[in-house]
C-alpha cells in the first residue's frame, strides 16, 4: 500500500461490507442513513483501487496459477462487486429500490476527500520533483523549498533505486497510469541529497515485497545499476559486512605504521553481488598490499596502471564472473575497493588491504595515528556490528577516551586491543610516545637494483603565514555543530591575515560586514554571522569555491580554507574551478577540511592538482583548527619527515627502520613525477614498489592465464609487507641473541 493511511482506507472496505451484511440479517439494528453513508464510503474506496488495478486484472488470472500472487489483483474488483450487491440489498430491504439511498453520495464524497488527503504527500512530492527538472533556477529553488517542507523522503529514496512495480509503499497511481516524466535514479539521488543533506546510500535500501511462491525470493533482491563501475552507488539488499579485523604495528622512532584491514563480506541474497566501498586512509597513507582468499588460499595482487587493472577487473569479474578484487585511488587519501562476485545464499568473500602510513607528529615526543574507515559503501553494517582492533608498538600508546584496553605482552612492547563501532572507528585515534632523540632512521631499499638506502630525517621547517585566508563554509544539514568552532577560529586568526568568508547555501553569500571601525570588531562580526548560519538540505559548494578562488588570487600566498560536510554529488560542473588551477598554476592553496566521514566528489575531481590538499580531522575540529592556526603564527615551525635516497648506510647511521619508509619515499617520488607530468615514469616507479597511487592500482585475479592475458604479474609473497605474529617477534629476538653470542664467541677465539 502507498501509505499507512491507504492501508486503513482499504481495510475499511471489508469491515464496512461485513457489518452491512450482518445488519441485513438483523432488521432491528437497521440505521438506514448510517448504512447508506458507509456503503457509499466503501463504494468510492473500492472503485478507486479497481481503477488502479485494471491493467493487472488479466495478468492476474495467470499469476494466480503460476506465480502465487493469489487474488490480490482482483481484490478491489471483487470488493466493488460485493459493495454494489450490498447496495442493491439495502435498497430492497428498505423499499428504496427505485430511490437513492440517503447519505450514499455523502459517504462517497467523504471517501474521496480522504483519498486525496492520503495521496497528497505523494502527489505534492511528485509535482515538486517534476519542478526540480526545470531549466529555470528560480523554479528549481521553489521545488527544493517545497520538498524540504512537505516532501516524502521515502518516496525520493525509492526513486534513487529506480522504479520497481512490486516495491512496498509505492505510488501505484503514478506507476500504473504513468503520470509525469520519469525521474532518473541519478536525478533522484541528487534531489535526495539536496533535500536531506545526506547521501542516498548512507541509509538502508527501501524494502521490497514481491509476493509468494516462485517470486518470493525477489524480496531480497535489488537491481545494482553500478556493478562494475567506478562509483559505490546504491545499497545492495542482502549484502553485509560479516566481520572486520584491523591489525597495526607501529615503529615510533620512524613515526610510521603498517595496518592490515581484513574484511569478510556475506551475501544473503539469491544472486551474486559486488561489494564496493570508498575508504578514507590516514593522512599521507598508501596501499602497499592487497590479498584475496580463493578456495581458502591467500592470493596476492598484481600492480599495474589504472586502466590496466580496471580492464582486467571488468573482464574477469563482470564478464567471466570469476573472483577478482580491485583497489584504486579516488581522491587524496581515499581508495575505492571492489570485489565480485560475493557468492549468494549466505556465502562469503574475504579480502585484506595493507596500508603504509606516516604518523602525524604532534611534537618531538608524541605522534598520532587515525584508523582507515568507510566513507561510503553499498553493503549494510548492522547496528550490533563491531570492528576488532589490535595495535602494537615499541613505545607507549594510549587510546582516545580509553576505548581500547591497554596491554604489555612483553617488556618494551605495548599494545591496545578492543572493539569499535563503525561510527567510533572514524572518530577514534591513538597517541604514541617516541624517543625525541631519534631524528634519523635508515632502511635498505631492496626494490631498486642495485640496492640503495633511504634516509628519513625529522626536521623543523619554518612556515609562511598566508596574506589572506578565504573561508568557504558549507551550509548543508549536519553542519550546525561546526559553526561555533569556525566562529572561534575567526576570532583567533593571527593578526595581519586578511579574512574573507563565503557561505555555500542555496545561493552564495559573501559575508562583508559594513561600518566596522576596528579589525577586532570586524572579526567579531564575522564570527557572529558564521554562528547564525542556517543549515538546510545539501548545498552545492562549487560556486562558492570559485568565488573564493577569485578572492584568494588577488593576493599572493593566499589560502582557501574549505570547511564542509560530505559532497556525494557534483551539483555543477567542476571545469571552471579546474580551469582556474590549470591556467594559473600553482594558484591559491585549497585546504579541504571535511567534518564528518562521507564521499567527496569535488576532491575526487581535483586529486591531480598539487595545490589542493586534504586536512585530516585528527582529534576534534577545535583542536584541528587550533593546530592549523598555530602553523600560521609568525616565526612558527612544524616538524616534518624528509626522505632521501643514498647509496649506502653512512657511518653515523644508528637506527634501522622497516621498509615502510622506503615505500613512503617512493610514494612521495611518484607524486613529484606526476606534478612534473611524467606519468609513465611515475607509474613504473609505483609498480616497482608495489603501491596504489593516482596512476596505478592493484587487482587480484583467479588464474595465471588471466594475469597473462592482461599483461600483469602477481607480486612475490616474499616481497609484500606483513604483520608478524607474536611468536615471530620471539623468534626474531632469539635469532638476534644467537647472532650476538656467535659474534662474541668468534672474538674470544680470535683473542
Amino acid at each position: 500500500m502507498p501509505s499507512f493511511w491507504h492501508a486503513l482506507l482499504v481495510a475499511s472496505v471489508p469491515i464496512i461490507n461485513g457489518l452491512t451484511w450482518w445488519s441485513l440479517t438483523r432488521p432491528a439494528t437497521w440505521r438506514l442513513s448510517l448504512q447508506s453513508w458507509a456503503n457509499g464510503f466503501a463504494f468510492a474506496i473500492s472503485l478507486y483501487y479497481t481503477f488502479l488495478f485494471i491493467p493487472l486484472l488479466l495478468p492476474g488470472l495467470f499469476a494466480i496459477v503460476f506465480f502465487g500472487w493469489g487474488l490480490l489483483p482482483w481484490a478491489p474488483a471483487l470488493a466493488l462487486a460485493s459493495t454494489l450487491v450490498l447496495r442493491r440489498r439495502l435498497k430492497l430491504a428498505t423499499g428504496c429500490a427505485n430511490k437513492r439511498l440517503p447519505g450514499f453520495w455523502r459517504g462517497a464524497t467523504f471517501a474521496c476527500v480522504l483519498l486525496i488527503a492520503a495521496s497528497a504527500p505523494v502527489w505534492l512530492t511528485r509535482s515538486a520533483m517534476q519542478m526540480a527538472l526545470s531549466d529555470e533556477e528560480s523554479t528549481q529553488r521553489r521545488a527544493l523549498r517545497l520538498l524540504r517542507t512537505i516532501g516524502d523522503e521515502d518516496l525520493i529514496l525509492r526513486e534513487c533505486y529506480g522504479r520497481t512495480p512490486t516495491a512496498a509503499n509505492m505510488d501505484m497511481f503514478t506507476l500504473i497510469l504513468g503520470m509525469g516524466n520519469r525521474i532518473t535514479p541519478e536525478k533522484a539521488r541528487e534531489l535526495y541529497y539536496r533535500v536531506t543533506g545526506r547521501p542516498f546510500n548512507s541509509v538502508p535500501a527501501p524494502p521490497v515485497r514481491t509476493g509468494r511462491g516462485a517470486w518470493g525470493e525477489l524480496a531480497n533482491w535489488s537491481w545494482d545499476r553500478d556493478q562494475g563501475g567506478d562509483r559505490v552507488g546504491a545499497r545492495v539488499t542482502g549484502l553485509y559486512l560479516e566481520s572486520s579485523r584491523i591489525d597495526a604495528v607501529i615503529q615510533p622512532e620512524a613515526a610510521t605504521a603498517y595496518t592490515e584491514w581484513t574484511m569478510v563480506f556475506r551475501n544473503d541474497s539469491p544472486r551474486q553481488a559486488e561489494a564496493r566501498a570508498q575508504i578514507i586512509l590516514p593522512a599521507g597513507s598508501v596501499v602497499s598490499r592487497l590479498t584475496l582468499w580463493i578456495n581458502d588460499e591467500e592470493r596476492e595482487a598484481a600492480f599495474g596502471t589504472r586502466s590496466q587493472v580496471r580492464t582486467a577487473y571488468e573482464r574477469v569479474a563482470i564478464r567471466q564472473r570469476r573472483d577478482p578484487v580491485l583497489v584504486t585511488t579516488c581522491g587524496p587519501d581515499r581508495i575505492l575497493v571492489q570485489c565480485f562476485p560475493v557468492p549468494p545464499d549466505g556465502k562469503t568473500m574475504k579480502v585484506r588491504i595493507g596500508i603504509t602510513s606516516p604518523m602525524v607528529l604532534l611534537d618531538e615526543t608524541n605522534a598520532l595515528l587515525t584508523w582507515p574507515h568507510f566513507a561510503e559503501r553499498n553493503f549494510t553494517i548492522r547496528d550490533v556490528f563491531r570492528h576488532s582492533v589490535w595495535v602494537e608498538s615499541q613505545g607507549e600508546i594510549t587510546s582516545k577516551n580509553g576505548a581500547l584496553a591497554a596491554e604489555q605482552p612483553k617488556p618494551g612492547v605495548f599494545a591496545l586491543r578492543g572493539e569499535l563501532t563503525d561510527s567510533a572507528l572514524s572518530a577514534h585515534n591513538i597517541r604514541i610516545t617516541r624517543d625525541a632523540g631519534v631524528r634519523e632512521v635508515w632502511a635498505r631499499d631492496t626494490f631498486s637494483s642495485p640496492t640503495t638506502v633511504v634516509c628519513q630525517k625529522l626536521v623543523e621547517v619554518p612556515t609562511t603565514p598566508p596574506q589572506r585566508v578565504v573561508l568557504v563554509i558549507d551550509a548543508s544539514t549536519g553542519m550546525e555543530h561546526v559553526y561555533p568552532s569556525v566562529a572561534n577560529c575567526v576570532r583567533k586568526m593571527p593578526e595581519g591575515i586578511e579574512i574573507e568568508v563565503f557561505i555555500a547555501g542555496d545561493t552564495v553569500t559573501a559575508v562583508r560586514p559594513a561600518n566596522i571601525k576596528t579589525e577586532a570588531d570586524f572579526r567579531a562580526k564575522l564570527a557572529e554571522c558564521i554562528s547564525n548560519i542556517r543549515a538546510v538540505g545539501g548545498q552545492d559548494n562549487l560556486p562558492a569555491l570559485e568565488q573564493a578562488w577569485d578572492a584568494a588570487a588577488e593576493k599572493t600566498n593566499s589560502v582557501v580554507l574549505w570547511i564542509h560536510g560530505p559532497q556525494p554529488i557534483l551539483l555543477s560542473s567542476i571545469e571552471p574551478l579546474r580551469q582556474r588551477y590549470q591556467r594559473r598554476a600553482p594558484g591559491p592553496v585549497l585546504l579541504a577540511l571535511q567534518t564528518e566521514s562521507g564521499p567527496n566528489r569535488i576532491l575526487e575531481q581535483l586529486s591531480d592538482i598539487s595545490s589542493v590538499k586534504s586536512v585530516a580531522l585528527f582529534t576534534s575540529l577545535p583542536e584541528t583548527l587550533d593546530r592549523l592556526l598555530r602553523s600560521w603564527q609568525p616565526n612558527s615551525r612544524i616538524l616534518v619527515a624528509q626522505r632521501t635516497k643514498v647509496a649506502e648506510f653512512p657511518a653515523s647511521a644508528t637506527t634501522n627502520a622497516t621498509s615502510h619508509i622506503v615505500r613512503l619515499w617512493a610514494c612521495d617520488e611518484v607524486g613529484r613525477l606526476i606534478s612534473q607530468r611524467k606519468t609513465k615514469e611515475a607509474a613504473e616507479l609505483a609498480m616497482l614498489y608495489q603501491l596504489v597511487t593516482r596512476v596505478t592500482g592493484a587487482v587480484v585475479l583467479e588464474t595465471a592465464d588471466q594475469y597473462k592475458a592482461h599483461g600483469l604479474q602477481p607480486v612475490d609473497p616474499a616481497t609484500v609487507p606483513s604483520i608478524p605474529e607474536p611468536s615471530t617477534y620471539v623468534l626474531l629476538g632469539l635469532g638476534l641473541a644467537v647472532l650476538l653470542a656467535n659474534k662474541r664467541l668468534r672474538r674470544a677465539i680470535a683473542l
